[in-house]
């Protein structure tokens, strides 16, 4: 138990030291790239953009950032401050303020393509009512053998403006609902008929 307790002791101070090491690294990179930053935007480390987020957005942020925060502004194990200042704060807030204003102009058009899309698809399925009436009419005058013939399709593509391939699916559909119809009424008279 002793070697386990020594073992775990020595992956402790290594794990330290190897989380001091990559912290500072870490340190100095937020550091370089704060420079960075700021001569690229020219925000002072003073400066405040205003609020980016909402109340309760702003409110998580706090709280993550304070979770790691012992009671002496050290993270808890030793590493120091993780507070952010107010420069740090400031800058963070113009980045994500600049960020989220090229997200939404990055997708803008994006998002309306796809909407477009989804409208378009909406109203493909559904035929024009002047169009929809033609076919209806040639249905009703010839409802005792609706099959059109290669001529009567070819007329109805003229009066239309439809396809080929859009008259044939709305006459093969059509007479899918007209036998569910057909069927179902001469099935309740066979029934009233067996009564």
């Amino acid at each position: 138990m002793t070697h386990y307790v020594l073992l775990l002791c020595s992956f402790k101070e290594q794990l330290q030291q190897h989380v001091r090491v990559h912290a500072m690294e870490a340190v100095m990179g937020c550091w370089e790239l704060e420079q960075s930053l700021q001569s690229l935007t020219g925000a002072s480390p003073g400066e405040g953009t205003g609020a980016t987020m909402s109340d309760d957005e702003d409110n998580q942020v706090d709280s993550e950032t304070n979770m790691f925060d012992g009671s002496d502004g050290s993270d808890g194990m030793g590493f120091g401050p993780l507070i952010l200042t107010e420069g740090e704060r400031s800058l963070i807030e113009r980045v994500r303020h600049e960020l989220k204003s090229e997200l939404k102009q990055g997708y803008k058009e994006k998002l309306v393509d796809i909407r477009e899309e989804i409208m378009r698809k909406r109203r493909a399925g559904k035929l024009p009512g002047d169009t929809a009436a033609t076919l209806k009419a040639w249905w009703q005058a010839h409802s005792k053998w609706p099959y059109p013939t290669e001529d009567d399709k070819a007329r109805l593509v003229q009066e239309t403006g439809l396809q080929l391939k859009q008259i044939n699916n709305w006459f093969i559909n059509q007479r899918k609902r007209n036998w569910h119809s057909s069927n179902t009424a001469s099935s309740s008279e066979k029934t009233k008929k067996k009564r």
